[in-house]
């Protein structure tokens, strides 16, 4: 999860692999002077990323997992709009910047973005005032406008080594060794929030022999869900696909589901020459010890896995969520014995029947 930075050399083989014919497409693009809005169109589901950049200010939107399919394009518009620019920014990626007049500034909390589908996306813009600060050279820093979470998964799950997501089967069950019972989990509701890390343009970890983080833990996030609603409980799965989600979104989704935890799920990595270190990592922030202590000794018990301890981290989306959180980290995609174990579909049932347990047994101890 944390040092995908030190495999350059596979990252770009990755992007390499991934073919841009099956990306998607933008369709059409307009800005509307008069309601002020830039309105989007895509032939399949994406989920944009915005901010406001200065001197000139200037917006821009990406486009993950998207391509534009002809020339840079750039369009003069009215108002206190200089240009409309769209160009394939990388192989991954449309970008579509509109530019204002030099020294005029938008206010980054009044701008909106709605949509009508994950395919039609509407950027509402406030009116754009003059700034003598932004007349003159200084740098000034970007800032991030906030995005809705699509309504659809944006594209689906994309490989490099042939490591495909397990299906997810409707008839998937605890194994009967696994199963906690009918009467572990009490009456009354309970939310779990699962939350495959990473995705989209952001692989997280990439390991031996390109196996990537975002594949491995949205496979067992998804196998999770499934397991966990066939006990009864409601499931709140962050993201369904490969498309880039914030770190904010995540936790405000949770917060809206007022969510009884909140379970991230991650994979390890370390530096190249550390190929010996393998084994599970589980962190809390708070009030999420208990929860961790209880997931970490299920998944120790059912997959045999080796003992990396439960920690106490800041990580962004347990710190900053208000019920019980953990961050599991269900291996090192760098590690010899994790990586041959974590690119096994059985494997990653295994691992995500465990995590059920645990999530379940917690629950069963009234949290």
């Amino acid at each position: 999860m944390k040092l995908r930075w030190l495999f350059p050399g596979l990252v770009g083989a990755w992007l390499l692999l991934t073919s841009i014919a099956s990306a998607t497409t933008l369709q059409s693009w307009r800005f509307d002077s008069r309601q002020n809005q830039l309105e989007l169109s895509t032939d399949e589901g994406v989920q944009p990323r915005a901010r406001l950049l200065y001197n000139p200010t200037r917006l821009v939107i990406d486009l993950p997992g998207t391509k534009l399919g002809r020339p840079k394009q750039t369009e003069a518009v009215s108002g206190k709009f200089a240009t409309l620019r769209v160009a394939q920014f990388d192989r991954e990626t449309t970008r579509i910047v509109l530019e204002l007049d030099r020294g005029y500034t938008l206010d980054p909390k009044q701008i909106r973005v709605r949509y009508n589908s994950a395919r039609q996306w509407i950027v509402e813009l406030p009116p754009a005032k003059f700034s003598p600060l932004l007349a003159t050279s200084e740098i000034l820093p970007s800032q991030d406008i906030e995005v809705p979470q699509a309504p659809v998964a944006a594209n689906p799950p994309v490989t490099a080594t042939g490591v495909q997501p397990t299906p997810v089967n409707p008839g998937l069950r605890l194994p009967r060794s696994l199963s906690t019972g009918p009467s572990t989990v009490p009456n009354g509701r309970r939310v779990v929030v699962i939350d495959p890390g990473h995705g989209g343009p952001d692989p997280g970890a990439v390991g031996i022999g390109g196996l990537r983080e975002t594949d491995i833990v949205l496979d067992i996030s998804q196998q999770v869900t499934s397991l966990l609603e066939q006990q009864g409980i409601t499931v709140v799965l962050t993201r369904n696909g490969e498309y880039d989600l914030g770190l904010e979104p995540r936790v405000q989704m949770a917060e809206r589901a007022n969510a009884t935890i909140f379970v991230s799920i991650h994979a390890n990595a370390m530096p190249a020459n550390r190929s010996d270190i393998s084994g599970i990592e589980t962190y809390y922030y708070n009030t999420g010890k208990q929860l961790a202590q209880v997931i970490h000794q299920t998944i120790l018990e059912d997959t045999g896995a080796r003992d990396r301890r439960v920690r106490q981290a800041r990580f962004y989306v347990i710190r900053r969520t208000s019920m019980p959180a953990v961050l599991l980290e269900v291996g090192f995609v760098t590690g010899v014995e994790d990586a041959a174990q974590l690119s096994t579909p059985a494997y990653r049932s295994r691992m995500a029947a465990a995590i059920a347990r645990g999530i379940l047994r917690y629950l069963g101890q009234g949290g």
